[in-house]
């Protein structure tokens, strides 16, 4: 028999699978148990943003705070009329004295003075309890903080699943986001908060990502663009989730213990949740990688032929040696050519810029969305919710009108909303423009993770998106600074979002389009994609969704 129909033929373990069944009974147990550390990755994506939301105060006057009603005549206000909270008027007398110098004529109306001290009207976030009235550059240093700590859990999680296992790695993160979050919620100070702000996120952030893996590798293909939007979904539940906590609970620190709290009994998942096969085979331990799928056989009420087993092991004994003899040489290969070829260099460039602005642009506007008119709450979680259709979009259009021209329209539809919306009155349509702004640059973001897999030889596909992903977070760290950008101009932050969007719609067209076309394993392959003559071959092979919230 002809060895390559002979090796086509043979049994994989996509094949047990789809007797299996995708969602049979041992899928959606495992899945439930998967999916519930993401809805929590969902709500600490979000938590940050309430922790340190900006509250109603004033200055303190002290000649003044026996009678509030004669506050007004002491404190400059606002063109909308509201009181300014940083500054009031220098009194002529500096001589405190219970109300006795609290009249109009003891004060300078003329000169404005920073405040000594504040009344705050609102206490639910740190700003009241550590004091940071006027000092917007230590609430927004909070998200940055958050966000840089994914620079270090990316990584680390990659390494223990890899190492240890999926489970494991699971299991450390998310009962690391249960510790620090908890310890957080006690945070005595600024600089204690601060630090177990940047901890969590450290230790805990590549849940989502340990998650995602294991879950994919416990289905088959039909059930991977499932898998992949019933993530997002759950994602976007845990922000709406978290949402409502904060306005309901109106309190930091109880919101930090609710939100953490349940992640430390994740522990549990030491014996409840099952290791993935994939990984098992792929360490040697093929006896534990059968039993898990013999596992899934009963549960399923399935059958799957005995000898099916033993080709899938005798496979997986097959390629784990081919791997270790061509390991060493593969990877010098894998060295040299990313330094020496260009076209790699200048692939990583502009995905590694797409990821930033993507990142800067759809962090950047959920965060801004609580300083929008109108409720903060309801701002916020509609611009959570805006990002679902946006999912059932890129299912849709990706296939049908091709990855490069998709991913261009959204950067550019982005740019052109977000550099206009400044130009609109506020009201309805204002907001509109802002929810569509988020939809498209949600539609860019989520798609730029299939096209970067296309653009990427085999062989290092993995560590380049990886590097892909990390330089990305650069975007997501400054996000949280650019309310600070109003004090100059009201509409800066969205028309920073804007030119952006438009640029990387730009730097989209540099790259090939790599619709129905085969996957490139090598380097020569990757280079043939630039060329405009490049047959275009029908492959079942679809690189799978593999978006985290970092």
């Amino acid at each position: 028999m002809d060895p390559e129909k002979k090796q086509s033929e043979e049994v994989t373990v996509d094949d047990i699978l789809r007797i299996l069944g995708p969602f049979g009974k041992f899928n959606v147990y495992s899945f439930m148990l998967i999916l519930f550390p993401v809805f929590l990755a969902g709500m600490y994506s979000s938590v940050y943003n309430f922790e340190a939301m900006d509250l109603k105060y004033r200055c303190s006057i002290p000649e003044c705070e026996e009678d509030p009603s004669r506050i007004n005549y002491t404190i400059p206000h606002e063109p909308d009329g509201t009181p300014a909270k940083c500054f009031r008027y220098a009194p002529f007398n500096t001589t405190v004295g219970n109300g006795t110098f609290c009249a109009p004529h003891y004060f300078d109306t003329s000169t404005k003075i920073e405040c000594d001290s504040y009344v705050y009207l609102e206490e639910h976030s740190i700003v009241k309890e550590f004091d940071l009235a006027c000092q917007d550059w230590k609430r927004s240093l909070v998200g940055t903080v958050h966000n840089a700590g994914f620079f270090i859990s990316i990584p680390l999680t990659g390494l223990i699943s890899d190492k240890y296992g999926r489970k494991p790695a699971i299991v450390f993160a998310s009962v690391a986001n249960g510790v620090f979050g908890v310890i957080r919620a006690l945070s005595v100070n600024y600089d204690m908060f601060v630090v177990f702000e940047f901890l969590e996120p450290a230790f805990g952030g590549g849940v989502y990502t340990a998650c995602f893996v294991l879950a994919l590798e416990l289905v088959g293909p039909k059930g991977r663009v499932f898998i992949s939007l019933l993530f997002n979904t759950m994602f976007i539940l845990g922000g709406v989730t978290v949402t409502l906590l904060s306005w309901w609970l109106q309190n930091w620190r109880h919101l930090l213990f609710i939100s953490y709290a349940p992640s430390i009994f994740v522990f549990v998942y030491i014996w409840m949740l099952t290791e993935s096969f994939r990984w098992l085979f792929s360490k040697g331990r093929y006896e534990d990688g059968l039993n898990v799928l013999s596992k899934s056989e009963k549960m399923n009420n399935a059958s799957v032929p005995k000898d099916h087993y033993d080709q899938v092991e005798k496979q997986a004994t097959r390629q784990r040696d081919e791997r270790k003899c061509e390991s060493k040489e593969r990877n010098q290969s894998t060295f040299n050519q990313l330094l020496t070829s260009p076209m790699i260099w200048k692939r990583l460039f502009t995905c590694s810029f797409l990821w930033i602005s993507s990142t800067l642009v759809y962090y950047g506007l959920s965060i801004n969305a609580i300083e929008l008119s109108g409720n903060s709450y309801v701002n916020y979680i509609v611009v959570l919710v805006i990002e679902a259709p946006a999912n059932i979009c890129k299912l849709v259009c990706l296939d049908r009108f091709g990855r490069k021209r998709v991913i261009a329209f959204a950067f550019f539809m982005t740019g052109l909303i977000l550099i206009n919306y400044g130009f609109v009155p506020a009201g309805n349509w204002s907001i509109l423009l802002y929810l569509g702004g988020k939809f498209f640059i949600t539609l860019a973001y989520n798609s730029l993770y299939v096209f970067a897999a296309e653009v990427f030889p085999t062989n290092y596909r993995t560590s380049l998106l990886a590097m892909c992903s990390t330089i990305g977070r650069t975007g997501s760290t400054v996000a949280p600074q650019t309310p600070l950008l109003t004090r100059y101009y009201e509409y800066l932050p969205t028309m920073l979002f804007g030119c952006m969007a438009a640029l990387s719609g730009f730097l989209v067209l540099t790259l090939p389009e790599t619709n129905n076309l085969k996957l490139p394993d090598s380097l020569k392959e990757a280079q043939e994609q630039d060329r405009k003559d490049q047959p275009q071959e029908q492959t079942t092979e679809k690189p799978t969704d593999t978006k985290t919230r970092l």
